[in-house]
């Protein structure tokens, strides 16, 4: 077991540091990872033995190709933008009363304020890219009334991750449970680069900084934490998305690059003479004249290409890479190939991409539902008119969705079908879950409404015609 406070307690804030740098999570480092994600940064692009330059004998030089191809960052994009394209859903249960619907519509709008799904796309991206990520929630002071009271403080988020240059120090046990959450960052000030390390725990956020040539320092010792929980959620793998495929990527490298030489090579025109050339070239306007001897021929030779046998290759290590990566080549020259194809087909075509994120989504779905108690717990200090057991009361769902290019008309089908007739969910429900309507409660009760106008008027009666409204119509 970690005893935090006897850590902090320490009068050595080098002891502090060290202590709170031990890591039981050990994730991929950016700095390896990064030679695979940038392109900029492959071997290809410094190799001088492998593809070296031809030197002539008047000095000139012939560069040799050297083509990178940015796979791992490619494959990281398809990666996040399949897990988040469509924004994460969360049901609400338990917000039986009006209450609880009141704490629901307060939960929303902190997360809309904070823009929460352009902050999925971002922290996903260097989730999948650098292995971990940490996100900060915080409180700023204003006033406003955004989330549906009056309030003074204004909750905000920000995403740290090894991709930004921030290194991040989880102290965590054996058994996953997490005593502090330390990152460190360097930032300019007055031309002096500064090191700066901030701690939170449950209670409280320390910051110390450290010169070029200078010790630690305090900047902010033990600042409250009313929450009674860390305000950071912290998300790691073991391996990058890209595991095992970064072989496959630099042989297509190097053989388009061999290629691009060969192409290269052979593209002047070589001129063939057969027999002996009489005299010189006699150049006119708009063409040239050789003498040859009886018998002798002047021609250009074509370069037979065997262009078919390299698009075979690299087609086969593509479709080697992304077969294991389990994410299916969506290009444009891809998916243009496919037609008009109906939505069943498009769910098929993307199985293995649905099923490689339902893999991922575990680990998501915990950080999701550790944040929803963060927030839950800031709602708390926001506003103590609401109970705080009515707050933990609503559970809160988190739905990760794998993009697919959706078809309106057959949701719209679908949940039509499903309210109606020998209904499997309610009418409520079929609104809910079409996702057409922004308020699903007030929907339904026009829908109701209509309805039971409807049926009020086919119940009225019909006056007969009189005996004179009948003569005059005959």
């Amino acid at each position: 077991m970690i005893d935090i406070n006897e850590i902090l307690s320490r009068d050595s804030i080098t002891d502090i540091i060290s202590s709170l740098k031990e890591r039981t999570t050990k994730p991929h480092f950016w700095a390896e990872l990064r030679k695979d994600y940038e392109p900029s940064e492959h071997k290809i692009v410094s190799d001088h033995q492998g593809r070296k330059d031809k030197i002539h004998s008047d000095g000139t030089k012939d560069t040799a190709a050297r083509l990178s191809i940015g796979l791992e960052r490619l494959l990281t994009k398809r990666m996040n933008e399949f897990t988040f394209a469509i924004p994460v859903k969360r049901n609400y249960i338990g917000d039986d009363t009006d209450e609880k619907k009141k704490i629901v519509k307060a939960i929303e709008r902190i997360y809309q304020v904070a823009h929460i799904d352009s902050e999925n796309k971002k922290r996903g991206l260097e989730y999948y890219a650098s292995c971990e990520a940490l996100t900060v929630w915080y409180t700023k002071k204003e006033r406003h009334n955004l989330y549906g009271f009056p309030c003074n403080y204004k909750l905000k988020c920000r995403t740290f991750s090894p991709m930004s240059g921030v290194k991040l120090w989880p102290l965590i046990d054996e058994k996953g449970e997490m005593y502090a959450m330390s990152f460190e960052y360097t930032r300019k000030v007055k031309d002096t680069i500064t090191v700066f390390f901030e701690t939170y725990t449950a209670d409280k956020h320390y910051i110390w900084k450290k010169g070029e040539n200078t010790e630690w320092e305090v900047v902010t010792q033990g600042e409250e934490i009313n929450i009674a929980k860390i305000p950071a959620i912290y998300i790691y793998r073991y391996r990058p998305v890209w595991e095992g495929l970064s072989g496959i990527r630099e042989e297509i490298e190097y053989a388009l690059s061999r290629h691009s030489d060969i192409l290269a090579y052979n593209s002047a025109p070589i001129l063939k003479v057969a027999g002996s050339i009489v005299g010189e070239e006699m150049k006119g306007e708009t063409r040239r004249v050789y003498r040859v001897t009886e018998g002798g021929d002047v021609s250009y030779v074509s370069w037979a290409q065997s262009n078919s046998a390299l698009e075979y290759y690299i087609n086969t290590l593509l479709n080697m890479f992304f077969m294991q990566a389990q994410m299916p080549d969506i290009s444009f020259s891809t998916m243009s190939r496919l037609g008009n194809i109906g939505y069943d087909a498009r769910k098929t075509l993307l199985t293995d991409a649905h099923l490689k994120i339902g893999d991922e989504s575990g680990a998501w779905i915990e950080f999701l539902e550790r944040e929803n108690s963060i927030i839950k717990a800031f709602l708390k200090k926001l506003n103590v008119g609401f109970k705080e057991e009515d707050i933990e009361s609503v559970l809160i769902e988190n739905i990760i969705t794998p993009f697919i290019q959706e078809d309106e008309m057959q949701n719209i089908e679908k949940w039509s079908k499903a309210g109606g007739g020998t209904a499997l969910v309610s009418p409520l429900e079929a609104i809910e879950n079409a996702g057409l309507s922004e308020d699903p409660q007030a929907t339904f009760a026009q829908i109701m409404a209509m309805q039971a106008a409807q049926q009020a008027m086919s119940a009225m009666p019909t006056e007969e015609p009189t005996a004179e409204e009948t003569v005059q119509t005959e």
